[in-house]
């Protein structure tokens, strides 16, 4: 095959105007030597043609370029669409039974082509397995599907049974030379159908913000005036009327404000016309994860100290973090002269805080606090039941914080995840001076609070680095059930053990903490004033507040799915991390299960896990719309590792634009050199169709007019023009 194209910038355009041109110097050059003897006459406009031809070509770069095609008698493959808009039915039979009635056709023809089922993948079946499969794939992914065919290079041709249809971003595919032929199903593509297009809606919404989610409807045929409807809980939520023109679309926004925290479902919904040929589609269902937009903390501080100043100058300049903090500069007991109304100091609000507001904060801190002096012992229980419904507190040290603040016995120390020595401990005996390295435990060293880095070689060369700390809380040792993260290399608690310096657990369904100094902030100013790296400080608290606060980020098991909402049986790509709370992958047999909306398991698949704890899952969604999940857990245990909730739709993307494509099947067949088949009529052998691939070995391109020999010998020919015209009178 040979083709001929110009180098020139501009195309062929640009060579018709030098064309023009050059025609133009021709024909001057003709007239200037009308006076000229004929032997001269002629041999200047022999001369002038000869030069311009020449030239033009020098100038347009004409290219030859040759391809060398090569014709492979190849296999022949029937590639069936498998996914749910197979379903659609015109009048009483369905594309999914007009395919079949062709393909049973074909049956005693098998042998002449291999079966390959396509939708979100290209899965190969027998032809003896027609009559188990069932249309149920979530997408319809035809030009992944034949350029994943196009790259074997023993396939010839493909024959497409189905309805064209594919995303609306999905373009033509690279076929490399392979065949297409192509049986449409589903008829023309009027039809009659009022559904939700499109559905967009923010997965994360804040809790009392506004939300929005935005709606596209469409009608094929009649449009007119549709009821579009926002449902939570079978209550309508939002109400909307939209006019829609005859097979056009249009556009309503929806905005909602969430009132609980937690997962939510929420469903947009337009009435069902008598003769709608896709009910499914007259329903989308999405998911929203309603948090804080801010992560409120109350930090309650005994006396200024650097390392209150620290930790609050954090807080401050976070501005995810929605901070009350508290200094305690005066108590009830204190004498002053004047009256408390003419005080800039206010007394500590402590019923105001431990009664009123005490459940809407996620965090709370005791910094170096004795409650004693501010009349607090009453609201102690108020803090207990607080996080053993969920709620989170930390325990900074300093001379007022455990022992020494008088916590033994009390309701926190029923919820602390250490053991504080007995009441009438001198305080002397319940603190430890000097300086001190602490010690990362070596089987918790990559839980996310002294994970510095994700490289553990790397992590524990940074707490080399960071400044060694002044002083500890003495406690008697850690709680059963709790990990100690950090300790101390010199001091022991009564059982022997190193010191507890840094310890986590949970009490009730709440996290709690206890770091027993009070000169973390060493970690910021001192470390960048040695090293240059100030980073350690925040790093730390900035791991501390997540964590307590329930990051899903920081937990040591957790699964996604790759998509929200699907179709009944849908793919669901499970991906995620599964570590035991030593954040070490877990060991032994594991499997994710699909559970129903009923708490049914609907689907079950072995996971092995990577590198990580990383694991990787492929499962089907359940065929009933609604809510439901995948859950993660150990063979043999009932307790799951982690959840991930999803939605079921019953139209969902794939039955949101219903009408079958066959004018994109015959567009591919036509380019392809391939056939196009009426279902109706007489099918041809499969035997018969042509399965000879034209595929492209290579091209070579000649540009004759490119070198410098063409150059030199037009440069000449004019000079040569020029010297012949003077020498025979003419300018």
């Amino acid at each position: 095959m040979q083709a001929l194209s110009f180098a020139v910038p501009g195309g062929l355009a640009t060579v018709v105007v030098l064309a023009l041109a050059f025609t133009a110097i021709v024909a001057w050059g003709i007239r200037e030597t009308r006076s000229l003897p004929a032997p001269r006459r002629r041999a200047l406009r022999a001369l002038r043609v000869v030069t311009a031809l020449l030239a033009f070509a020098c100038a347009v770069q004409p290219r030859f370029v040759h391809e060398t095609i090569q014709e492979i008698e190849g296999r022949l493959v029937v590639l069936l669409d498998g996914s749910r808009s197979m379903t659609i039915r015109r009048g009483g039979e369905s594309r999914w039974e007009e395919a079949m009635a062709a393909l049973e056709g074909w049956r005693g023809d098998a042998d002449a082509a291999e079966l390959v089922r396509f939708g979100s993948a290209t899965t190969p079946i027998g032809w003896d397995q027609l009559g188990d499969q069932e249309p149920r794939d979530d997408e319809s992914r035809l030009r992944a599907a034949l350029e994943e065919l196009a790259s074997q290079d023993d396939l010839g041709a493909v024959l497409i049974v189905g309805d064209g249809t594919g995303p609306s971003d999905e373009g033509d595919p690279e076929l490399d030379g392979l065949k297409v032929h192509a049986l449409p199903v589903g008829g023309e593509r009027a039809m009659r159908d009022d559904a939700i297009a499109e559905l967009q809606a923010d997965p994360v919404a804040f809790l009392r913000g506004e939300a929005r989610v935005r709606v596209v409807v469409r009608s094929l045929g009649e449009g007119g005036t549709i009821p579009v409807s926002l449902v939570r809980e079978g209550s309508v939520v939002k109400e909307a009327m939209v006019d829609v023109a005859e097979d056009g679309e249009a556009e309503v926004t929806f905005s909602f404000t969430p009132r609980r925290l937690g997962r939510a479902i929420y469903h947009v919904r337009i009435p069902r016309a008598e003769d709608d040929a896709v009910p499914e589609n007259n329903e989308r269902s999405f998911l929203v994860r309603v948090t804080r937009d801010r992560l409120r903390v109350l930090l309650v501080a005994g006396h200024p100290t650097w390392d209150v100043r620290f930790l609050r100058s954090f807080l401050e300049a976070d501005p995810s973090i929605d901070l009350i903090s508290f200094f305690i500069l005066r108590t009830t007991s204190d004498l002053t002269m004047a009256s408390p109304d003419e005080l800039a100091l206010i007394p500590f609000p402590t019923d105001e805080l431990f009664r009123e507001h005490l459940g809407s904060f996620d965090v709370l801190l005791f910094q170096d606090f004795d409650f004693g002096p501010y009349q607090m012992a009453s609201y102690l229980p108020r803090i207990r039941d607080y996080v053993r419904r969920g709620g989170s507190f930390a325990m900074v040290g300093g001379e007022r914080s455990f022992g020494p603040g008088g916590y033994a016995g009390t309701p926190i120390a029923e919820i602390l995840p250490v053991t504080l020595p007995p009441v009438g401990t001198p305080s002397e005996r319940q603190l430890a001076l000097g300086a001190f390295q602490p010690v990362v435990e070596p089987e918790l060293a990559n839980h996310p609070l002294v994970a510095l880095s994700p490289d553990p070689s790397a992590s524990a060369a940074h707490w080399a680095r960071l400044a060694p700390l002044e002083g500890a809380n003495r406690v008697e040792g850690a709680k059963e059930g709790t990990q100690i993260l950090l300790s101390h290399p010199r001091v022991r608690d009564l059982s022997g053990a190193p010191l507890p310096v840094l310890t986590v657990g949970e009490s009730g369904e709440g996290r709690v903490l206890a770091l027993g100094v009070d000169s973390s902030w060493r970690w910021g100013m001192t470390s960048a004033g040695a090293s240059g790296d100030a980073s350690g400080h925040e790093r730390f608290w900035d791991r501390t507040l997540r964590w307590l606060a329930r990051d899903p980020a920081l937990d040591p098991a957790r699964i996604t799915t790759d998509r929200e909402r699907y179709g009944p049986g849908g793919r669901i790509e499970v991906g995620g991390w599964l570590r035991n709370d030593a954040y070490q992958p877990v060991e032994g047999e594991l499997r994710v299960e699909v559970e129903s909306a009923t708490g049914e398991v609907v689907g079950r698949v072995p996971v092995e896990v990577g590198r990580g704890g990383a694991i990787e899952a492929t499962a089907r969604a359940p065929l009933e719309p609604g809510a439901h999940r995948v859950v993660a857990r150990r063979e043999g245990d009932d307790e799951p590792l982690a959840t991930e909730p999803f939605v079921v739709e019953a139209g969902g993307d794939e039955l949101a634009e219903p009408r079958p494509d066959p004018e994109r099947l015959s567009r591919w067949a036509e380019e392809s050199g391939g056939q196009v088949f009426a279902s109706g009529d007489r099918l041809p052998p499969l035997e018969s169709l042509d399965a000879t691939r034209r595929r492209s070995t290579g091209t070579v391109e000649v540009r004759p007019f490119s070198g410098w020999v063409a150059l030199v010998l037009t440069l000449g020919l004019i000079a040569l023009e020029l010297f012949a015209r003077r020498r025979w009178g003419l300018r």
